[in-house]
C-alpha cells in the first residue's frame, strides 16, 4: 500500500466557517487533527468546528475523502458537540474495516469520545493525532481546578460494580496516593440529571466525619456526544465490607458488635444532625478500615482480632441518601428489602417516612451481627418477608440468642418498632445501656420486649445465616419461590 495518502476536501476548510447563504459563521475551531506523516501530500491539519460534523470516507460525497483501499466508502463521522458548557469531540465508526483510537477498534456503529493527544487511524497508513485548540476544562465541585480525571489519576483494577456505577482503584499521579474512584454509568444531561446522579455528589461534598468515607473531588466529563460520566474520587478503605466479616466469622461477638455499632451510630448521628437520611444501611454499605499490628506488644484500640490494631467503621454508598428536613417527609421506595423499615413498604399513597428509617436498619444490623442471620426473611414465613416487616414480626430464636445480653435484645426491640414516631432516635440509641455497658435505669426484666426467645423450629425452616446464603447462593427471590410467597416490594 502506498505510504502517501491523498485526502481531498469536498469543501474547503474555510467553507466550513460559512453558512448556506454565504455569510461567515461564528463557528469556533475547537480542535484539529494533525497528520502524523509530514511527507504526506494529505492536509497537514483538519479543523473541527463547534457543533459541526465531518464525514470521512472514500466516497466523494464525504467532507473528507480518503483514498486507501482499506478505507470504507463512508468510514466514520467526527463531530464537535457542546455539552454542559464543554466542547467535546466524538467519533462514530461507520466502517466494517474499522476505525482505531490509540490502536483500539471503535467498532461499527459505535461512538466514542476522543481526547486531546489521541491517535486516530482511518487506515493502515493514515494516522492523525487530535489536539484541542481551546481549553478543555473539567471543574471539580470540591476543589475547583482544571484538567480531566485522567490528567490527575491513573485508573487501576476493578473493585466492585453496582446498578449505577463501578468502583476502581485510582492512583494520584503527583503523589502516588492510592484512592478509589466511583465511575457512574453515562447519563444523558437532561432535567432529571442533577437530582438523580448528582444527589450522591452533593451530599458527599458536605460531609466530613471519621466514620464516613471521605470524598476528595469529582470530575464531570463527556462520554460521547450526548452523555456525561461522573468520576467521584474517594478514600480507599482497605478492610472490606462488614458483610464479609460476618460471613467469614458466621457471626460477631458482643464486644466486637458493640464497638462497631457504636461507631456506626456516631457517623449516623452526624448525618442526622445535617438532616440527611442514608436510606440504604446494610452490611455491604458498612466498610472497615483495618490497621494491623506490627507485633503483639502494640495495644489494640478495641476488641478486635489478634492481628488487628484498630478497626474503624466507614459508612459508604450514598446513592439513595437524601436530605430530609425535620418536618419533611419523603415517599420514594428505596432500600434493600431485608433492611428497610415498614413505612417504606406501605402503599405509595400512605408512604411517608423520615430519618427514622435508618434506625430501623440499625436494629436489623445489630441483630445480624449478633446471630448471623436477619430477623426478617422468606424462610421464616409465613407470612412473607414483606409482611413480617410491615407487622414488625420477628423473634429472638433459641439457641442463637441464649447467650446474648438482655440489654442487647432491649436495644433491638426499641429500634424495630413499626411506629416510626416511637422508634429510638439516634441520640438516644447512642446512650443505650448495651452500648455504654452500664446498668439500665430499671431492671431489664421490667422492660416489655416486642420479641422473645423462641425455639428455632417455627415456620418452614430454621434461620439461614448469611454465610449459608453466600455458600449456597440463596437470595430472597430464590427463597420466595421455594416457599411460594410473594416478595414484590412495590
Amino acid at each position: 500500500m502506498s505510504t502517501s495518502v491523498s485526502l481531498i476536501r469536498k469543501r474547503k476548510l474555510s467553507d466550513l466557517s460559512s453558512s448556506p447563504d454565504g455569510k461567515k459563521s461564528s463557528a469556533v475551531v475547537v480542535a484539529a487533527l494533525y497528520n502524523l506523516d509530514p511527507a504526506s501530500d494529505s492536509p497537514h491539519q483538519i479543523q473541527l468546528h463547534r457543533k459541526m460534523c465531518l464525514k470521512i470516507g472514500r466516497s466523494k460525497k464525504n467532507d473528507v475523502v480518503v483514498t486507501p483501499p482499506d478505507c470504507s466508502t463512508y468510514h466514520c463521522e467526527i463531530g464537535v458537540s457542546h455539552l454542559n458548557g464543554k466542547d467535546i469531540i466524538y467519533l462514530k465508526d461507520l466502517s466494517s474495516n474499522g476505525t482505531f483510537i490509540n490502536g483500539l477498534l471503535v467498532g461499527k456503529d459505535n461512538t466514542c469520545l476522543i481526547r486531546s493527544g489521541d491517535k486516530v487511524s482511518f487506515a493502515a497508513d493514515c494516522h492523525y493525532v487530535l489536539k484541542y485548540q481551546a481549553s478543555f476544562v473539567f471543574k471539580s465541585t470540591k476543589a475547583p481546578g482544571s484538567g480531566s480525571f485522567y490528567d490527575t489519576y491513573v485508573i487501576g483494577d476493578l473493585l466492585g460494580c453496582g446498578h449505577y456505577a463501578q468502583v476502581k482503584d485510582a492512583i494520584r499521579r503527583t503523589t502516588g496516593e492510592v484512592c478509589a474512584v466511583k465511575i457512574f454509568n453515562p447519563t444523558r444531561k437532561d432535567a432529571n440529571w442533577a437530582t438523580s446522579l448528582n444527589r450522591e455528589l452533593d451530599i458527599l461534598m458536605k460531609i466530613d466525619h471519621p466514620n464516613i468515607v471521605r470524598s476528595y473531588e469529582t470530575f464531570v466529563e463527556p462520554y460521547d456526544a450526548n452523555t456525561m460520566t461522573t468520576y467521584l474520587v474517594l478514600e480507599k478503605v482497605n478492610g472490606g465490607e462488614l458483610f464479609n466479616r460476618i460471613v467469614s466469622k458466621g457471626k460477631l461477638g458482643q464486644k466486637e458488635t458493640k464497638a462497631l455499632i457504636g461507631q456506626l451510630i456516631d457517623g449516623l448521628r452526624y448525618l442526622h444532625s445535617l438532616d440527611i437520611a442514608h436510606r440504604d444501611l446494610k452490611p455491604e454499605n458498612i466498610l472497615l478500615d483495618i490497621k494491623l499490628r506490627s507485633d503483639e506488644s502494640e495495644k489494640q484500640t478495641g476488641p478486635w482480632d489478634k492481628h488487628e490494631l484498630d478497626v474503624k467503621v466507614k459508612i459508604a454508598d450514598f446513592g439513595l441518601a437524601k436530605f430530609i428536613g425535620r418536618t419533611k417527609f419523603t415517599d420514594t421506595l428505596c432500600g434493600t428489602p431485608a433492611y428497610v423499615a415498614p413505612e417504606v413498604l406501605v402503599n405509595s399513597t400512605e408512604r411517608k417516612y423520615t430519618k427514622a428509617v435508618d434506625m430501623w436498619s440499625v436494629g436489623v444490623l445489630i441483630y445480624v451481627c449478633l446471630c448471623g442471620f436477619p430477623p426478617f426473611s422468606e424462610e421464616l414465613g409465613p407470612p412473607s418477608m414483606r409482611q413480617q416487616i410491615i407487622e414488625g414480626r420477628y423473634f429472638f430464636f433459641s439457641p442463637y440468642w441464649d447467650g446474648i445480653e438482655d440489654s442487647a435484645l432491649d436495644l433491638i426491640a426499641r429500634l424495630l418498632v413499626v411506629d416510626a414516631t416511637k422508634r429510638l432516635p439516634v441520640a438516644d440509641a447512642a446512650k443505650h445501656a448495651w452500648l455504654k455497658e452500664v446498668q439500665p435505669e430499671k431492671p431489664v426484666a421490667e422492660i416489655e420486649f416486642k420479641g422473645t426467645r423462641v425455639p428455632a423450629n417455627r415456620g418452614y425452616s430454621s434461620p439461614i445465616t448469611l454465610a449459608e446464603r453466600v455458600k449456597s447462593s440463596l437470595g430472597d427471590d430464590t427463597l420466595a419461590r421455594a416457599y411460594s410467597v410473594d416478595v414484590d416490594m412495590a
